[in-house]
């Protein structure tokens, strides 16, 4: 896990330095001292940033992110946020091999095309993990990563406190309450085995990694 760079606005947060070189490729600190991120397109140019300061954090939506992506990458890490991957990435060093790991972050209207070009370059044996919010809008983002795994085409929808589901395949539409879907809840519906695994933060009201980091912070300041 080499060094490349890091940052004043993570080192203030308690960012391991490694931790802050494994992301600094596609990162740059602007005259304010912000953290900006870049993020990619289909031809590899660049289409959005995400923007991190030391009070806020501003997501990208479109484009992707991806690093150490390769057939000898044995988990990959998807996520929608770098401030909050990489808040998780420091949490949890201790348990990731960071050599054999790749991470992937897209926008948040999660481009199915630059996800399937990006899968394309890493073994189909390769442990696939995410790290999304606790928000509706996270856990139906591990179902997407999910049905990328399984070549489903489903279509997600928000309707009466529920989330219903299409599976265009099959033209088959089921729905459950906002509030018990889940990833796993997602699979017993559909008779699917659950091959990704989600990380969440565990204390309630906090929905992002990000989040428990800046509650965490905060506290010592």
């Amino acid at each position: 896990m080499a060094l490349t760079e890091t940052f004043d606005i993570l080192n203030y947060k308690g960012v391991d330095k490694a931790i802050q070189g494994l992301f600094s490729k596609f990162a740059h600190q602007d005259k304010m001292g912000q953290i900006v991120f870049d993020f990619f397109g289909e031809q590899g140019e660049k289409v959005d940033s995400e923007i991190l300061s030391l009070y806020r954090n501003k997501q990208a939506s479109k484009g992707i992110s991806a690093l150490n992506l390769s057939e000898n990458s044995r988990a990959i890490f998807v996520s929608d946020s770098y401030a909050s991957l990489i808040c998780f990435a420091n949490q949890f060093k201790a348990r990731i091999s960071f050599d054999e790991a790749g991470f992937l972050i897209i926008g948040a209207e999660f481009d199915l095309s630059l996800l399937n070009q990006a899968f394309k370059r890493v073994s189909k044996k390769a442990k696939i993990n995410t790290v999304f919010s606790t928000s509706i809008l996270g856990r139906v983002m591990d179902c997407r990563v999910q049905d990328l795994v399984y070549d489903r085409d489903c279509r997600y929808y928000l309707s009466d406190g529920c989330v219903q589901l299409k599976n265009q395949k099959k033209n088959k539409v089921s729905k459950e309450s906002i509030f018990t879907f889940s990833l796993r809840t997602y699979c017993i519906s559909q008779a699917i085995i659950q091959t990704v695994r989600t990380f969440k933060p565990k204390q309630k009201a906090v929905e992002s990694f990000y989040q428990l980091n800046q509650l965490y912070w905060k506290g010592f300041n």
